[in-house]
């Protein structure tokens, strides 16, 4: 078919029509210059226009079905014409009577989405009203091919027309001689050059002149393959290629094309801009959550510069279980448990660390719940402040804040045992049990030996008594009460001096205690954090979806960028 380069151009510019459009909406584009319904869009798919006039009986359907094909007019000796016949495309065959004089001739023939035919009367028929039909295609036709019987080529009744619409005719006559295989060559020839003289007389220029035999044409194309000699000989080869030519320069369609490009590279300029704002609110929206972000960060630290605070909370639970600890420490030295005490193992170092330990433990864990409610409040305070700005900002609606959720319970349960083991192991890591051992060591040693010199005065005082006499007995039992005596308050005193010791070196101990927790807690307070922070997550998603939305059409904004330049090449 002829045209095809043209054809091919149109159609790699309506795929890219359509891809424009599409991009437009996806992007959320209005276009300024384009849109669907815009008139030079349907111009764009608007088929050539070919009007074939003539006597009657000039061969014009012969010559038509040879042009395309295809037995699309029908013909016969007697004039088979006898209204104007205008073929379009049809998915459904039918006719429509427009006027008494106009027909539209629907057909399912591919080739009538890119060319209409208008089949005319002979210009010498007398039928009222074809020619006033006929003029109205003449204007906007794309071509007007006057056929002419090669038995008689200037009648009189179809110059004449030509010559009234010299105007209308002008850059789009051609004039065809049909049944040339009825003809020698030279007569053809000469033929031919009076025709061109004629025209130049009656409308001042020499239009193209083809020589035809629609018979042979329309029998060459009938088989399978195309009989290329037969259709050599009937001249369409050279007609051809002149209406491929026509097809392909038509200034209007050209026109049209380049208005549909110029309105496609406008939207998508319109689209790119779009697509760039949209990438620099992109970049601002993370900004923004790096803003978030950064609230978060800073309510860490706000916690982590109150460490000071929290952990004299955490050096007063060891002061208090402390305290507890050293008025066990003086029940356990009483005048009475310390006499026990020096004829059993005593267990009091042990059983004072391990209640020490225990009560300190269970103390700080306390402590590290109450704190974790207070974490958990001052995250749900900062999220009720982000979820109107997020909704706001990015139109992402957030999730509810919900603190007994399995996530935030788990961090606070670990925050406090990780805070009760940490202790633990630093009351442990204080040595005191071993220190306590010591001390309480030196006590029972100091009164072993008043109780044995106290035993021993008394053994010298009954042999004195017995031998000697009841006087020095007596005595020696004096010195006995007084040894003893003096024992009772060495024993007080020396518990005083334990239970000092003990005070002391718990408050020696208290800041090494807390240091030894503060990676702990600095640890389990961003665990709550590091939770918290997951609330952003489907912010961070929401934001990577739309990075990934916007990277393809920028891709198909740019590879529709690179068809349009392609195009403008061909143009």
């Amino acid at each position: 078919m002829f045209g095809e380069r043209y054809f091919a151009t149109r159609e790699r510019l309506s795929a890219v029509v359509a891809g424009v459009q599409q991009l437009a909406k996806e992007a959320g584009v209005e276009p300024e210059r384009f849109r669907e319904e815009e008139d030079f869009l349907s111009a764009l798919t608007n088929p050539f226009l070919f009007v074939v006039c003539g006597e009657v009986n000039a061969g014009k359907s012969t010559f038509i079905n040879g042009l395309f094909g295809r037995e699309l007019c029908e013909v016969n000796i007697l004039p088979q014409t006898s209204r104007v016949q205008w073929y379009r495309y049809g998915e459904e065959e039918r006719e429509e009577f427009v006027t008494d004089v106009l027909e539209e001739r629907y057909r399912k023939m591919e080739f009538l989405q890119d060319f209409n035919i208008v089949d005319t009367p002979g210009t010498n028929s007398v039928e009222r009203g074809h020619q006033s039909i006929t003029e109205r295609f003449l204007p906007v036709a794309d071509l007007i091919l006057f056929v002419f019987p090669v038995t008689n080529p200037w009648g009189a009744a179809t110059w004449d027309f030509i010559a009234s619409h010299a105007k209308d005719l002008k850059g789009k006559l051609v004039l065809v001689i049909q049944q040339s295989d009825q003809r020698e060559e030279k007569d053809i020839v000469v033929i031919r050059e009076h025709l061109k003289d004629l025209a130049i007389q009656r409308i001042g220029e020499a239009p193209e002149v083809f020589a035809v035999s629609g018979k042979q044409a329309f029998e060459a194309k009938e088989c399978e393959p195309i009989q290329t000699k037969l259709w050599r000989e009937s001249g369409f080869p050279e007609m051809e290629q002149f209406i491929s030519r026509v097809v392909t320069d038509s200034p209007e369609r050209k026109r049209v094309l380049r208005e549909i490009r110029d309105a496609s590279s406008a939207t998508l300029r319109q689209i790119e801009e779009r697509l760039e704002r949209g990438s620099r609110n992109l970049e601002g929206d993370k900004g923004f959550l790096r803003e978030l972000e950064a609230e978060v960060e800073h309510e860490r630290e706000r916690h982590a510069q109150r460490l000071g605070e929290k952990f004299s909370g955490l050096g007063k639970v060891f002061g208090d279980q402390a305290r507890e600890a050293a008025n066990l420490i003086r029940s356990r030295t009483s005048l009475l448990r310390s006499v026990v005490s020096l004829f059993r193992k005593d267990e009091t170092s042990s059983e004072i660390e391990k209640g020490f330990i225990e009560a300190v433990k269970e103390a700080i864990e306390q402590k590290a719940e109450n704190d974790g409610d207070e974490l958990l409040k001052t995250c749900g305070e900062h999220w009720e402040s982000v979820v109107p700005r997020l909704e706001e900002r990015l139109g992402f609606t957030a999730p509810k804040f919900n603190g007994d959720s399995d996530g935030f319970q788990g961090a606070k349960e670990r925050f406090a045992k990780r805070l009760g083991r940490a202790s633990r192991k630093a009351v442990v890591e204080q040595k005191m049990r071993t220190m306590l051992d010591l001390q309480m060591e030196s006590r029972r040693g100091l009164l072993r030996r008043y109780v044995a010199l106290t035993l021993m005065v008394v053994a010298v005082a009954g042999i004195l008594g017995a031998l000697v006499s009841n006087w020095a007995g007596l005595v020696l039992l004096g010195v006995a009460a007084l040894v003893f005596g003096v024992g009772l308050v060495k024993a007080r005193a020396t518990s005083n001096e334990l239970v000092k010791w003990f005070e002391e070196k718990a408050a020696s101990s208290r800041t090494p205690f807390v240091d030894a927790l503060v990676a702990d807690y600095k640890e389990g307070v961003r665990g709550f954090f590091v939770e918290y922070a997951g609330l952003f997550e489907g912010v961070r998603r929401h934001l990577a979806q739309q990075k990934r939305d916007m990277s393809p059409l920028l891709e198909r904004c740019n590879e529709l960028y690179i068809e349009l330049k392609t195009i403008d090449h061909d143009l």
